[in-house]
């Protein structure tokens, strides 16, 4: 028969995290003896089922109830989860096809993962933004197997290690599972979009006590469908084409397979820019296209008025067809688990799972345009390719003049596709030897990725037009195309073992201690198509990696029960990595039993995150910056180019370099949590606790914009086109030296700045038996956040920017939304056959007001978009949507209420039925005016991915059936 396990209906209910075998706290009689178990944050078993630490429990009814078809859903609708997370559904860049979770907004590298109680390994990128240089990605953890979900919201270094600064979320999957169950699952909203099915089956044999053995295995596959971006609709779509354009017309892009041709500005001076004064002597353009795809350029398509299409006709190629709201997605995978008995006193364990990710997206054909276009080696900066057609060359229209061009080379295919494998192996040995309780285990995880960029230049063929070969020729020649596969991998091979008794009587009992150790080896490969290390590639930035690193570490814990009510935990972890400085961190926690119903809890710790194995490794991550406003060639406003430069260089787009950096020293980390545990009934629970955590000495890139300010002080941060011809004049006339086009900016990566969260953390847990009515269950979790401070630099001025767009409140950093509030509310009612619940969840509202530079504090905040005004501290308010004060006033994201409902039904022997209604009132995505269109007028997501999604009224239908 199947073997159920309860876990009490309480979001601060608490089982074991760490080791391999999972004993669960369940209800018991009043004469049942409590039995010890861990407890999520410590190696050292306890009775009690609240420690010093403050724990969020998701169970398996959670989950059901949660209409979550996948983890990392499930991960987005807790409360503490930051909105800087990575998400599979477009093409996401360096972290295309991964997703991530970060707790307290603190960065995915500063969140630990572990899947039943120990590391997963990174996986197999380079990320080189802020935050991204260790990803976990979600991807691989079925959330089908799921037993339940941990979440330890403090920080645990001191038990854990690195990464574990913002706190660690703990993948808990089924075990002892005896029988065998199969069940499918649908999903769309009510458009019939972001449709998913899938199915699993379960099998499982023996009981362990009884037994001696068991053994189970899972298998799940699932997919989801594409959806164009011009499909997603509950969003505030009207809103956006009102005030930003986005998709109010049938512009897509004024490069398309009809050539556009744009005349040398002076001979040699490879400057083929062209605006309006000068632009019918200098631009030719054909309409040889279809006349259903021409268009007359106009602003309210996006074009800023200053352009050269504007009032002239062109063949319109239409990229919005390739625009997603989510990509294609497969997923597969399987996972065994086993057990035996050795006699009375040990068991042999082990654990395999294989899993499949599939991610494709659709993308524009690629295009040529006028100015030089860097180009990359595995090793530096190749050769870069402009297009220039010499005089006489057949397709140049200037009879005196060389010419460039605008193209697109339609014929080939866009997009791309990421396949990940993840592949795991876990064998371990348990037991108890005297008073001592051991265990010991070995495991291998590896994650293998192959990306494909499809339809990308080959640069021998392309570099033929320059030769005098005509576009049409080199357009219909296949090999100018070339799809780039990179095959990337990462693993960790780890060794752990651990020790805990029971020692001495203090007041309240026996002391506890846990010794242990681990020894790791990270690995990561990074491998670009050779073809495109060796510079043959147009345009596309590559990473080449190739490191190992062994990691030794050992941990103690300590458990004082001073008194009966008074207990201490003391913890501390050494940590050598290579190249570093043994590292050592403490931690302590204290618990304060007052009466039956209240107890005072509090914890201290130090931590650290180790730099990546790709921040220390020779190498590093390649990459293009865009939406550059050049001090050198744009005036102060950001938007007027001075004389001899083009709009472009407002807004430009350059190559730059990272690079390792061998005097990285970790970051490092205090973190502070109090609160109480208050159950004034036996069916009320009430959990408050304040949080701050502080980091210092983040490892991030340089930013470009210091490199470019600073570029007199220290010029070989940036490279330009050193062409005397095409430098540009100040408002005097005058000529500034070294103003060519920008190239490139180099941004190696360093220790730099400090984040600081402090808050509050509210869980309250109702249950009812309501006799013949059955039972009711209701959860509460609701995170407030009180101040979020970020320092770009050491010694730049911190401010409390909780409720603000980072970015936009000071203008000297880069960083994410960060609303005060989220709350996730859930109630079920279950009778007989039948069970009913309900959610409730809320994200708050995010300021979008500008309010400081640095050190510059603003006497009148103003708002980052609408209409500059004369009271506006700065002049480079944006001013593309002119309409936004008058819509928005408060210049704020909306808040978000989600309201959610489901029912399940098992009047049907060994059948379970499920329905899940999420956004019953298909409420629609706020409004954030950044996501609407880029600067190139392409319509974006229409909605704060980090914080929102656009599903709507969502169903989702499950049936399982149990053998």
């Amino acid at each position: 028969m199947k073997k159920h396990f309860v876990l009490k209906q309480s979001v601060l209910a608490v089982a074991l995290t760490l080791g391999s075998s999972h004993i669960v706290l369940a209800q018991q009689a009043a004469a049942t003896p409590t039995a010890t178990v861990y407890i999520t944050g410590s190696n050292l078993k306890r009775i009690d089922k609240e420690g010093a630490q403050p724990i969020q429990v998701i169970t398996a009814k959670d989950i059901r109830d949660s209409g979550a078809a996948t983890v990392t859903e499930l991960m987005r609708k807790v409360p503490s989860m930051g909105s800087d997370v990575n998400l599979d559904t477009n093409d996401g860049g360096f972290s295309r096809g991964a997703s991530t979770a970060s707790l307290r907004g603190l960065g995915s590298t500063s969140t630990l993962i572990l899947l039943n109680g120990r590391r997963m390994t990174p996986a197999a990128y380079a990320d080189p933004n802020k935050g991204n240089s260790t990803l976990y990605d979600l991807n691989s953890i079925p959330l089908s197997a799921l037993d339940r979900v941990e979440i330890l919201k403090d920080g645990a270094s001191a038990v854990y290690g690195s990464d574990a600064i913002g706190g660690v979320i703990n993948f808990i999957t089924k075990t002892n599972y005896q029988g065998t169950e199969v069940a499918a699952r649908a999903s769309a909203n009510d458009d019939g979009k972001f449709a998913r099915k899938g199915a699993n089956i379960f099998w499982g044999k023996g009981d362990v006590e009884s037994d001696g053995y068991n053994v189970f295995i899972t298998a799940d596959v699932s997919n989801r469908d594409r959806v164009k971006r011009a499909d997603v609709k509950d969003i505030e779509f009207e809103t956006y084409q009102q005030i930003n354009g986005r998709f109010a017309t049938p512009y897509g892009s004024t490069v398309s397979g009809v050539t556009s041709f744009y005349r040398e500005s002076a001979p040699g001076s490879k400057n083929f820019a062209v605006n309006r004064t000068n632009m019918a002597d200098r631009l030719v353009t054909r309409t040889t296209c279809d006349p259903s795809q021409q268009l007359v350029g106009a602003t309210n398509m996006g074009i800023v008025p200053t352009s050269v299409f504007i009032g002239r006709t062109f063949c319109n190629y239409d990229t919005t067809q390739f625009l997603e709201g989510i990509g294609d997605g497969k997923d597969a995978s399987v996972m065994t688990r086993g057990v035996l008995k050795l006699g009375q006193n040990a068991k042999a364990f082990a654990e395999a799972a294989y899993s499949r990710t599939e991610r494709a997206y659709t993308g524009a054909p690629i295009t040529i345009g006028q100015s030089a276009t860097t180009n990359f080696t595995s090793e530096s900066v190749g050769q870069p390719y402009q297009t220039i057609l010499e005089i006489g060359h057949p397709d140049n229209p200037f009879p005196d003049a060389r010419a460039s061009v605008g193209h697109r080379f339609v014929n080939l295919r866009g997009g791309s596709k990421t396949l990940s494998d993840n592949t795991r192996v876990l064998a371990g040995l348990q037991g108890t030897l005297g008073s001592w309780d051991w265990e010991t285990a070995v495991l291998y995880n590896q994650t293998t990725k192959e990306n494909t960029d499809y339809g990308r230049l080959y640069l021998p063929t392309l570099r033929k037009i320059n030769a005098g070969a005509t576009i049409a020729s080199i357009s219909a020649d296949p090999s100018v195309g070339h799809d780039v596969v990179s095959d990337d991998k990462a693993s960790i091979l780890q060794w752990d073992g651990k020790v805990s008794t029971q020692f001495g009587q203090l007041g309240g009992g026996a002391m506890g201690l846990a010794v242990g150790a681990e020894l790791r080896r990270e690995m990561i490969k990074l491998m670009p198509d050779p073809v495109l290390q060796r510079g043959d590639i147009f345009g596309l930035a590559n990473t080449k990696i190739d490191g190992e690193r062994d990691i030794k570490s050992a941990f103690i814990e300590l458990r004082t029960p001073f008194l009966k009510n008074v207990e201490m935990d003391f913890a501390g972890r050494v940590d050598k990595y290579p190249g570093i400085k043994t590292n050592f961190v403490p931690k302590v926690g204290a618990k304060w039993t007052v009466t039956d119903s209240l107890a005072l809890r509090a914890t201290y710790g130090r931590g650290f995150r180790a730099p990546a194995l790709v921040q220390v490794t020779p190498g590093g991550a390649q990459f293009f910056l865009t939406n550059i406003a050049d001090p050198r060639r744009c005036e102060p406003d950001e938007e007027t180019p001075r004389d001899g430069a083009t709009e472009l260089d407002c807004n430009k787009s350059a190559a730059a370099t990272g690079g390792a950096n061998p005097d990285l020293v970790p970051e490092k980390s205090k973190s502070i949590s109090f609160g109480l545990l208050f159950s004034p009934t036996s069916y009320l629970d009430i959990g408050l606790d304040f949080y701050k955590i502080r980091k210092e000495g983040e490892v991030a890139l340089g930013l470009a914009a210091d490199a470019l300010k600073n570029e007199a002080r220290v010029p070989g941060n940036v490279l330009r086109d050193p062409n005397p011809a095409n430098w540009v004049r100040d408002a005097n006339g005058n000529v500034i030296q070294n103003s060519g086009p920008l190239l490139m900016v180099k941004t190696p990566w360093m220790n730099q700045g400090a984040t600081e969260v402090r808050g509050v953390d509210l869980d309250v847990a109702f249950r009812k038996n309501l006799g013949e009515w059955g039972t009711l269950n209701s959860k509460l979790t609701s995170t407030f956040l009180d101040y979020y401070a970020l320092a770009g630099t050491a010694g730049d001025p911190e401010r409390n920017l909780a409720g603000t767009s980072v970015g936009y409140a000071d203008w000297n950093l880069s960083g994410n939304d960060q609303p005060r509030w989220k709350t996730s509310l859930s109630s079920s009612w279950s009778h007989g056959a039948h069970a009913f619940n309900a959610s409730i969840d809320y994200t708050g509202r995010v300021s979008l007001l500008r309010r400081y530079n640095r050190e510059v504090t603003y006497d009148q905040p103003f708002c980052q978009y609408g209409t500059r005004k004369d009271s506006d501290a700065e002049a480079n308010r944006d001013t593309s949507m002119p309409l936004y004060e008058a819509y928005f006033p408060e210049c704020s994201i909306n808040s978000w209420t989600r309201f959610g409902v489901g029912y399940t039904y098992t009047g049907i022997k060994n059948l379970t039925l499920n329905l899940n209604i999420q956004n019953v009132l298909d409420t629609k995505a706020p409004y954030d005016p950044i996501y609407g269109v880029n600067t190139s007028a392409q319509p974006l997501a229409g909605y704060n991915e980090g914080l929102h999604n656009p599903y709507g009224r969502y169903f989702q239908l499950t049936a399982r059936y149990a053998f």
